[in-house]
């Protein structure tokens, strides 16, 4: 196999053969994903870089990668000897990908990609920034690193695909997509294309294997008024999921959907999401004379909105989830101190006892088990090389989730191993205070997470101290882990937050090179009350599973606090306790004690 040094000199060997002076490869895959399959991780494969964000990009003489402080560190280590230059994202003075080629190139030169893996909005953004510096984008196909690549690229995935049952989802595919159909009528389109791949399986009420952690398939999904293409490989589909798609569904090849789109009239606008659907989509609706229609789709936020059945799913799941975690936390506390339990053991044991329980079908995402200066990493994933056993005194910091079959969860706790110092107890308790501010909050109707955000920062803020990523994200109902539209941090997200929608609850604080914090629960938006003020909304939490209350500082806590961790716990307790043989349920007992 080829050291990433040989493949980024034959890849600017291309460069040269076709006369272009530079090429970018970004982390997506055609459906604009935040994780891809094998056979689209092309930026992984040309760098050496395997974290989850970054872009690649290279003149014919230069090369680098940009990814932003998540993953600063570890590019650091994997990008040694590739002579691929690091750009740390987002610090200070540092060019992002598109102002470096404008730095790097002169007027008249050709910038080549692969417009499958940009959005509408990212390629015109990117086309924008170039002709301004009079720099022209040429569409490579095929793709040039799959070109150096060759046959060690992997096979696209064929898992097959599953039904999500309608007890679990809640509304039926026709229901669905009368909704659907109403919006394109109204937009006065002839059809809308379907992209995303959590869209996919959420209008469906499908389930795929295709992406780790994620239970997803590719695939497109073209919605006429009288009838509805499904665009998938045809050996994931059985029996089961023909009937379920009914007769008016038309399965073609994953591939079809260019000479589909082409065939299309052009007297009405075909929609597309600009944020999810490939340029080069597009391109192919353009060439044809099709109109288009670049709009937000409504699916996002439907699918944020979860309905009745798809809340007790993820209600039903994160009780599972929380016994999971009891019996591992007892084994964790028995374990440890005798020695020898490493980051990578953590994790195989917090697995083992996840797939003892029902309905569980995997991670919902890679385990992070940090431990001391390992915490303060907040994306860390242990390696051969990282890994280090756990040892007294110090904090351990576990992030975890689990996909079952009717719901995801995504927990953090930190735990202590022997006697906290002061100062561990004392960044705990800050990041805590900020995690019960947050959760206990009432808002006005129409408040969005940037608003709230302050919220979990503030007990941080008021001693200096801080953390650098958000402090919620959407939560798919038995989807992805992460998903849209709104968020809860301090980009300017505006989308309101709704009765139904799913977000985690996780601020943090990371000491770098002494250990990390951070507390994390799953949430459901609910109402509050009305005034005459009007409506206002609040939190619930989902997750079920105590707070280490070693590492708490009562001091800092107020009496307001002090009771609602109690009242939190009693219910951790009330909720767990009768599905937990006597041993356990004591050692819970003792876990959620009162303050």
């Amino acid at each position: 196999m080829m050291h990433v040094k040989d493949r980024v000199v034959r890849l600017q060997a291309l460069l040269r053969e076709k006369s272009l002076q530079a090429y970018v490869v970004p982390s997506a895959d055609p459906h604009q994903s935040e994780y891809v399959a094998s056979a689209w991780k092309r930026r992984e494969f040309i760098s050496g870089f395997s974290g989850s964000a970054g872009v690649f990009a290279c003149t014919q003489s230069e090369a680098g990668l940009w990814t932003d402080g998540r993953y600063w560190v570890q590019a650091e280590v994997e990008l040694e000897a590739s002579g691929i230059a690091l750009f740390k994202q987002g610090a200070p003075d540092v060019l992002d990908w598109k102002q470096w080629f404008a730095a790097k190139l002169k007027r008249g030169d050709r910038v080549g990609l692969n417009a499958e893996l940009f959005s509408i909005d990212q390629y015109q953004a990117l086309d924008a920034v170039l002709k301004a510096a009079g720099i022209e984008i040429v569409n490579c196909h095929p793709d040039l690193v799959d070109q150096v690549w060759g046959v060690e690229r992997p096979e696209l995935p064929s898992a097959a695909l599953r039904e999500h049952p309608a007890v679990h989802a809640g509304e039926s595919l026709t229901q669905k997509l009368q909704r659907l159909r109403s919006a394109i009528k109204l937009r006065k389109a002839q059809a809308l294309l379907v992209s995303a791949l959590d869209e996919l399986a959420w209008v469906l009420n499908l389930r795929g294997a295709d992406v780790e952690y994620n239970p997803v398939f590719y695939g497109y999904l073209l919605i006429e008024e009288q009838r509805l293409t499904l665009f998938v490989d045809p050996r994931k589909i059985h029996p089961a999921v023909t009937k379920a798609l009914g007769e008016n569904t038309l399965v073609k090849p994953y591939e079809a959907l260019g000479e589909v789109l082409q065939q299309l009239k052009g007297e009405a606008p075909v929609w597309l999401d600009p944020t999810t659907t490939s340029a080069a989509v597009c391109q192919i609706l353009t060439a044809a004379s099709v109109p288009v229609l670049t709009e937000t789709s409504p699916i996002p936020a439907w699918k944020a909105k979860k309905n009745a059945a798809e809340l007790e799913g993820m209600r039903q799941a994160h009780i599972r989830d929380g016994i999971a975690l009891t019996h591992f936390w007892k084994w964790f506390e028995a374990e440890v101190p005798r020695g020898g339990i490493d980051e990578i053991k953590i994790a195989e044991v917090l697995e083992g006892f996840r797939t003892k329980g029902s309905h569980y079908l995997g991670a919902s995402f890679a385990t992070i088990a940090g431990f001391g200066a390992h915490g303060a990493l907040p994306h860390y994933r242990a390696t051969e090389q990282s890994n280090v056993e756990l040892t007294s005194p110090g904090i351990f910091l576990l992030d975890s989730g689990g996909q079952y079959s009717d719901g995801t969860t995504d927990i953090t706790r930190t735990f202590a191993l022997g006697t906290p110092t002061a100062q561990q107890k004392e960044v705990y308790t800050r990041v805590l205070k900020g995690h019960l501010l947050l959760a206990r909050s009432a808002f006005p109707k129409g408040t969005n997470g940037y608003q709230l955000d302050v919220l979990a920062r503030q007990p941080l803020w008021q001693y200096a101290l801080d953390y650098g990523h958000g402090t919620g994200h959407g939560v798919g109902a038995a989807l992805c882990v992460h998903e849209g539209p709104f968020s809860v941090s301090l980009r300017k997200n505006m989308i309101a937050l709704e009765v139904g929608h799913v977000l985690s609850n996780e601020p943090a604080c990371y000491l770098v090179g002494e250990f990390g914090v951070r507390i994390e629960n799953l949430l459901t938006v609910v109402p509050k009350s009305t005034s005459a003020f009007g409506e206002f909304l609040g939190f619930e939490d989902l997750t079920v599973f105590p707070y280490d209350r070693r590492l708490i500082e009562l001091s800092y806590l107020s009496e307001e606090e002090r009771a609602q961790v109690d009242r939190y716990h009693q219910q951790v307790f009330a909720t767990l306790s009768p599905h937990l043989d006597a041993e356990a349920q004591n050692f819970l007992r003792t876990a959620c004690a009162a303050l």
